[in-house]
């Protein structure tokens, strides 16, 4: 699940509103963008006012939801600016984008921090800020690796000893009783773990220390912080924020040279001792890739890797203990985490929204929409349709279990509405490592203990970057008998 493979926030796109983008062809289709439907809006500002009056970037993914309600599957609204953004929660019209529209080269919109921080400080980033030929040649290398139909056989053990340490750290700590996770800062340490696993391979020279481990530790904190400093920077243009050097500017920076320099250096290390890995920097450096993109590859991947594995793991464990005639059925069936975990993600899309900028003209449904336009796919809102799943806000596992008898009941179950990984050329890098990470996660954690919720109320998300908790979610675990 590659973490920055998603929308982040209604900045990003927001960015898009002073540019004006121009028909060069007349398409097929009759209807224009000015024939879709669409809210009312004001002069320069469009719907600006409406947005913050809902609760504004926190609350974009319910505040699109409800647009959805109101105007159907496909409507365009103004946020900020000139350009119009076209949001989409129709299944069909999704797998169209990715599929049919996104071209040879798709690109997406990407995070203004990041971006201004790349320009800035000339720091060259990996696959997600790639384009064109570049990424094309990374992306089919990396394809190789990871999404091929063998891969697992070399994925699963660095997954699988990684998770196991976890949980046998997990159980010192719950010997003399109950222990509550430190769910955000525990789950982004193993994911990071995990992919440092992968990363190495097996190496009887790298042994973990305790230097290592607390180097660890202040990585995955400073990994955790960037996305929680980037979204401290929409207030006023990102350009201001870094002119008059504000405080939400200098905390970004720091999280961002911190991150990338431990990552770097652990790189630089591996591929220095490379005859001794097995791992994907191994089978990368093999490939005759540049130590220099190397480096830019992995680092990213390594602090993507954090938030969106950590926080689809806290959900899946939160639905869990608030549901716990579910462990019944976990017992009693094979294979019932990868149900668990794509109900989870069905309810909590870690990326709520997905992007694309049309490379040329085209037709969507039908409306002819000029090259250049950003597209956003709704994934929050597909997922909990009814029009696509029956008892769409309920945890029901059992609707992906083609073999349960229950599932007739559910007289709507479309799987392509929900589409946690993307679809198509540049759909998420990381999703085999993902569900192999989380359904090991889900049989470790759930096979050695009892989990519960201590939060009184029901725990509501927000959009900070991506779709995380409100509010802390409180979880005790014990031993099982």
């Amino acid at each position: 699940m590659y973490r920055f493979a998603v929308f982040r926030q209604c900045k990003e796109i927001m960015r898009y509103c002073n540019k004006n983008y121009t028909s060069k062809t007349i398409l097929a289709a009759q209807n224009t963008i000015e024939d879709m439907p669409h809210p009312k809006e004001l002069p320069l500002v469009g719907t600006k006012l409406d947005f913050y009056m809902f609760g504004g970037g926190t609350n974009l993914h319910e505040y699109i939801n409800s647009r959805h309600k109101q105007l159907g599957p496909v409507f365009y609204e103004r946020l900020g600016g000139t350009t119009k953004l076209i949001f989409i929660s129709d299944p069909a019209l999704i797998k169209s984008l990715f599929l049919n529209l996104e071209g040879k080269y798709p690109t997406h919109i990407l995070p203004e921090p990041w971006i201004l921080y790349e320009n800035l400080y000339g720091s060259k980033r990996g696959l997600f800020f790639m384009n064109g030929e570049e990424w094309l040649s990374n992306r089919r290398i990396m394809n190789k690796y990871l999404l091929r139909e063998d891969s697992e056989k070399w994925l699963e053990g660095p997954i699988r000893d990684t998770i196991y340490n976890f949980v046998q750290n997990l159980h010192k700590k719950v010997q003399n009783g109950n222990y509550e996770l430190k769910s955000e800062s525990d789950f982004y340490r193993l994911s990071i773990n995990v992919i440092l696993g992968i990363l190495l391979g097996t190496n009887d020279k790298m042994k973990p220390t305790n230097q290592y481990e607390m180097l660890l530790d202040i990585f995955s904190e400073w990994v955790k912080k960037i996305f929680i400093t980037t979204t401290k920077l929409y207030g006023l243009p990102i350009y201001w924020f870094y002119r008059l050097n504000l405080k939400p500017w200098r905390d970004f920076k720091e999280c961002v040279d911190n991150s990338l320099l431990l990552a770097q250096k652990l790189v630089s290390e591996v591929i220095k001792e490379g005859h001794g890995t097995t791992g994907l920097i191994k089978k990368l450096a093999d490939e005759n890739i540049s130590e220099e993109t190397v480096t830019r590859i992995v680092s990213d991947f390594i602090i993507a890797a954090g938030d969106t594995t950590a926080y689809t793991s806290l959900w899946t464990l939160y639905l869990i203990a608030q549901n716990p005639k579910i462990m019944q059925e976990f017992k009693e069936k094979e294979n019932y985490a990868k149900f668990l975990i794509k109900e989870a993600m069905r309810l909590y899309p870690v990326a709520p929204f997905l992007t694309r900028i049309l490379p040329k003209d085209s037709n969507l449904q039908n409306f002819r929409l000029s090259e250049g336009t950003p597209i956003i796919a709704s994934i929050y809102t597909s997922g909990r349709d009814e029009a696509y799943f029956t008892k769409a806000n309920e945890f029901l596992p059992y609707r992906w279990d083609r073999h349960d008898a229950r599932q007739k009941e559910l007289l709507n179950h479309n799987p392509t509405a929900s589409l946690p990984f993307a679809f198509g050329a540049r759909s998420c890098i990381g999703k085999k490592i993902a569900m192999l990470q989380l359904t090991e996660f889900v049989n470790q954690m759930t096979s050695n203990f009892e989990i519960k919720c201590m939060n009184k109320t029901e725990v509501k998300a927000i959009t900070s970057q991506i779709l995380v908790p409100k509010e802390p979610i409180h979880l005790c675990i014990s031993s099982r008998n």
